[in-house]
Formats: C-alpha cells, structure tokens, sequence
C-alpha cells in the first residue's frame, strides 16, 4: 500500500513564528521529564561509532542534534515534510543530514533494507491515516538492520482527563482527526502492527506521568504552556468543529490553568521500543 495522499488537516493547521521556539521547548521538557533522550538498549553502540540513526518526521531536528553531539562518532539523518525547520548548514554538525521527505505521497522511507541501527518516531501519532500505519511499520522494521532498534514516543491518548474542559478539547480534537480518517494508534494497537511483522522482539513499554499547570511547578506551566500552544494552532479548526465562537473558545483555553490546578491533571507520554532479531 502507497500513501496516495497528503493528509488535508495539515494545509489547515495554523503556524507562527515561535513554532521553532515551541518545538525545542517541547523537545527539552521531554528530555527532561525521560532524564534522556531514548531509552531503548543502544547506547554502547552510539558512543563506540559507526552506528546509523533515523528520526522520521524529525521537525526542528533538535533530538538529532543532541545525540550528534553526544555521539560524534555515529551518523543521524532526519526526514520530514517540509525542510523550513531544519537548522542551517552551519548550526548542523557534520555527522548529520537532513532530508526533505514527504511518507504521505511516497511509497516508503528512501533507503535500502537494513541500512539503519536505531530508528526513532516522535510525536507523529496526528500524521498518518488509520489504514496507513501498518505500512509505516512494515517500513520501519524493513529499514531496521538485524539487532537494531525501533522506537516510538508520543503522548498518550488512552483514557480521559477529569478536568471537563480538557476532556473537552482532547476529546474534540480526536473525533476531528477520526473525521479525517487520522486514529491515533494506542499503544496496543502499536505493539500489535510491531508483532504482526514477526521480526521484533523485547518489546518494553515504558510510562510516564507529567503534571500540568502551576500545581506541578515549573514543569507543569510549561506542560500546560505546551497543550495550550497545540490548542491554539488548531483554534481556527477546532471553532468550527465544536460550533463554538472564537471568543467562547478563547474562554475555554484561559480557564485550563485553573481547572489544572482543582483537579491536579496530568499528561501521560509513552516509549515503546524493542529489537529486530530476523
């Protein structure tokens, strides 16, 4: 199966010009809440060299970055949608590349069988169609070199909030993405498209639980800060979906701090990881 088109919600999704800013804030709180930048069993190979890495739909190309630096004796290369976030030629180190890729309108990832030793996925749960992502899969696991490593991170969609207005909005912004088609997978069914493959084993799933608003400290501002950034680049979709004015969906978004606070919401984000053994 091909990606035969491009997902429409994307050309609707409303940029600015802190989306930069954003991004790499959301990468460093990650980090931070995860004490790393990945967790699957592939450190020693990183630091010994020679080790090729992949981040599809790597964005600002920030978690490459990092590991670049912190593992200069392996190659990263990123792929995305659009190169507009890409870092200029002379902030990238020399041991990564950037690629200007669409999935969506490709047959697969540009690369012969096995080329890769670590292949990373973050937050791209809102890209691909429901009937899409097992071919996404089969791709990742056919790029994957015997004994590398896959990895999946993302927030976690399952189960609801208590907060009434981020349940709200939450649950508002999946039914329109199911209204297009996009289910963000749950990390069974993740575990599920990896196993049907027959070629991944040591699968671990690891969770996370995040505060959000001042009630968490710095840690929550800046979690709500995040929520509240993606809810404001959806606004002029998520009005007309909820059959809301603007200034009815302004109100909703200032309130969240407090509803944060009273019912002490958390965020949850995952890792999924394991290794291609045949």
């Amino acid at each position: 199966m091909h990606f035969e088109k491009r997902i429409n919600y994307i050309e609707e999704y409303k940029y600015h010009e802190k989306e930069f800013d954003d991004i790499s804030l959301q990468h460093n709180i990650l980090s931070y809440i995860w004490q790393g930048d990945y967790s699957s069993r592939i450190q020693e190979r990183l630091i010994k060299g020679n080790t090729k890495v992949i981040d599809l739909g790597c964005g600002t190309g920030q978690w490459l970055i990092d590991m670049s630096l912190k593992y200069p004796l392996s190659t990263f290369i990123g792929i995305d949608i659009s190169s507009r976030l890409f870092p200029s030629q002379e902030d990238k180190p020399n041991n990564v590349a950037f690629l200007q890729y669409d999935l969506l309108e490709h047959p697969g990832i540009p690369f012969p069988n096995e080329t890769f030793d670590f292949v990373y996925l973050r937050c791209l749960s809102m890209t691909f169609e429901e009937n899409d992502w097992a071919h996404v899969i089969n791709e990742i696991v056919r790029v994957t070199d015997i004994n590398g490593c896959v990895e999946f991170m993302d927030f976690l969609c399952e189960g609801g909030f208590k907060g009434p207005i981020m349940e709200k909005l939450c649950s508002s912004l999946i039914s329109f993405l199911e209204s297009k088609n996009i289910k963000p997978p749950s990390t069974t069914k993740l575990t599920e498209y990896l196993n049907q493959t027959n070629q991944i084993s040591n699968l671990h799933l690891e969770v996370k639980s995040s505060p959000l608003g001042s009630w968490g400290g710095k840690l929550g501002e800046l979690m709500l800060s995040d929520y509240i950034t993606t809810f404001q680049r959806f606004k002029s979709i998520l009005v007309s979906f909820m059959k809301l004015s603007e200034k009815e969906y302004d109100k909703l978004l200032s309130e969240l701090e407090n509803e944060c606070v009273k019912y002490q919401l958390c965020c949850y984000t995952y890792r999924l990881y394991g290794n291609k053994t045949v």
